[in-house]
């Protein structure tokens, strides 16, 4: 499903964008936990094969991540820390084992039932305001599919 819907593709503009981010907002629908599987990716907006991704899972438990690599082994480990009350959804990736340790990255994301996509920008530490690149921006966006749902 590497050529599957993507985050932007779902949505038909920012005032679309923003009145759908608006109807997810009810905490009985915003549940990241479980395993997620990656089925599409790109950066700034030119696609990358999900094979060349060193995530083959990202598994959220509570406000922790951990990243599995092809062969089962956690390649990275940290935090997450929720604004649920931000136009886009805010989420901080905050690094605590592997090659992230140290660092917050500042994503914005996107739930939409078993689909999850989260932004950031590669190169710098402001948080994007959307889903799409503007200017020199080095955005990855990953599509994710809750593991056995894709």
């Amino acid at each position: 499903m590497e050529g599957g819907i993507s985050c932007k593709d779902s949505i038909a503009g920012e005032a679309a964008g923003r009145a759908k981010l608006g109807s997810m907002r009810a905490p009985c629908c915003l549940n990241l936990d479980g395993t997620w599987v990656p089925v599409s990716a790109e950066v700034s907006g030119r696609r990358l094969p999900v094979g060349e991704l060193r995530v083959a899972q990202l598994v959220i438990e509570s406000e922790t991540y951990r990243i599995v690599d092809r062969g089962a082994n956690v390649v990275d480990q940290g935090e997450l820390k929720l604004d649920e009350a931000a136009i886009p959804l805010a989420l901080d990736i905050i690094g605590l084992e592997g090659p992230n340790a140290g660092k917050r990255m500042c994503a914005i994301i996107e739930l939409d039932g078993d689909r999850l996509c989260v932004c950031y920008d590669l190169e710098r530490e402001q948080r994007p305001l959307t889903m799409r690149a503007t200017g020199d921006q080095l955005l990855l966006l990953i599509t994710y599919a809750r593991a056995g749902r894709h």
